[in-house]
């Protein structure tokens, strides 16, 4: 069991009352699609809140049963859990996290919809990558592949097609057999690593995606343009997607082999500062890397970090990460606590910008004063 929960372990607001209905987030959330930044600002000089492992809804009972018999001294990390992805647009998010795992051939992650209705047996005995947090241990989602998943995005950027962009990352994760919750291995290799590419382009389509190539533009490398500031500003990209591979060193090395500085590519990666790729950086902790996050933003480079974690800083009413992820410029702050979660708990925390999810950067950007937080 330590083998499995280490291997886990990788890995305009508008504020509306629980319970959440339709209505009422059309109705106090009409303008979450368009925030009032100013159009001139660079994707850089912005801060987007967003939701951590945003697929995944609150554990259903008999997921919740299943993980106490398993790791019961670790549930309490995993007991949070998101509305729709419709719901968390509506609210007014731009920032989200799929977690995909490869299934080339169909049927990889078939077990656990074995009762399920005849077109969802068919969805998972079709190839392509699925999303879930854990085979047969964590699999509630609130879209069962990868493809079901960027339909709800599309379907929602073309009913507002003037939106703000939107940011993805996409959580490419390997499941080895030797933990005993797979026949076999279940990893990301080149062709599946394309497959990934070919879903993208194949439901939202490239003309609608921020690509490498468009931020690099005449500069030699994706670094060299990064550096001078050739990210694009919010006129030019609304009604646009920015996707992030989120994988292991293998499949970064896989993403960028024959495309360098991601040529042609439609992700961008998380790659060494130093590397001709480096654009985007996943710094997870606020807290202890303020400094070094806060000197890559300056940069020109982009930072996701997160603002709580394994619900401590909710059990707490702990701000301490939210703050420090604020105050260091990171331009992608993850949460599992905006307001509008499910809260079965009654944790009553949220950790939110008090203020538009999606705003200027005061660290890289010359912003009228802005609220502060407010956590409770």
């Amino acid at each position: 069991m330590y083998i499995l929960w280490s291997f886990m372990r990788r890995e305009f607001r508008c504020r509306v009352a629980l319970p959440l209905s339709l209505l009422a987030i059309a109705m106090g959330c009409a303008n979450a699609a368009l925030s009032q930044v100013p159009t001139t600002l660079r994707l850089n000089q912005l801060q987007i809140l967003g939701s951590h492992n945003s697929y995944r809804p609150y554990p259903s009972p008999l997921t919740e049963a299943r993980m106490r018999h398993l790791s019961e001294e670790h549930w309490h990390e995993l007991a949070y859990g998101h509305p729709p992805l419709e719901t968390q647009l509506a609210l007014g998010l731009h920032q989200f996290e799929l977690d995909v795992g490869a299934d080339p051939t169909g049927g990889l992650y078939a077990q656990p919809y074995d009762q399920a209705r005849p077109e969802v047996q068919a969805l998972m005995a079709a190839s392509g990558a699925k999303v879930l947090h854990f085979p047969n241990f964590d699999t509630d989602t609130h879209c069962l592949t990868f493809r079901t998943c960027l339909a709800i995005f599309d379907r929602w950027s073309k009913a507002h097609p003037d939106h703000d962009p939107i940011v993805i990352l996409v959580n490419s994760s390997d499941f080895p057999k030797t933990l005993g919750q797979l026949p076999h291995d279940a990893n990301f290799d080149a062709s599946t690593i394309n497959d990934l590419d070919a879903d993208i382009a194949a439901v939202i389509g490239s003309e609608r995606v921020v690509t490498p190539d468009k931020v690099r533009g005449h500069f030699v490398t994706l670094r060299d343009a990064v550096l001078a500031g050739n990210w694009p500003d919010i006129a030019h990209v609304r009604g646009h997607f920015l996707f992030v591979l989120d994988g292991n060193a293998n499949h970064e090395a896989l993403y960028r082999e024959g495309h360098p500085s991601l040529s042609g590519r439609l992700m961008f990666g998380f790659y060494d500062a130093s590397e001709p790729e480096a654009a985007i950086f996943n710094i997870q902790d606020p807290v202890n890397e303020q400094g070094h996050i806060r000197e890559m933003v300056q940069k020109g480079f982009i930072v996701r970090t997160r603002a709580d974690a394994d619900t401590e800083e909710a059990r707490l009413h702990d701000d301490t990460r939210m703050r420090a992820a604020l105050t260091s410029g990171a331009q992608l702050i993850s949460t599992d606590y905006y307001s509008g979660v499910p809260d079965p708990l009654a944790l009553n925390y949220t950790a939110d910008f008090q203020g538009p999810y999606f705003r200027c950067n005061p660290v890289v950007a010359h912003c009228a004063p802005q609220p502060q937080i407010d956590n409770h």
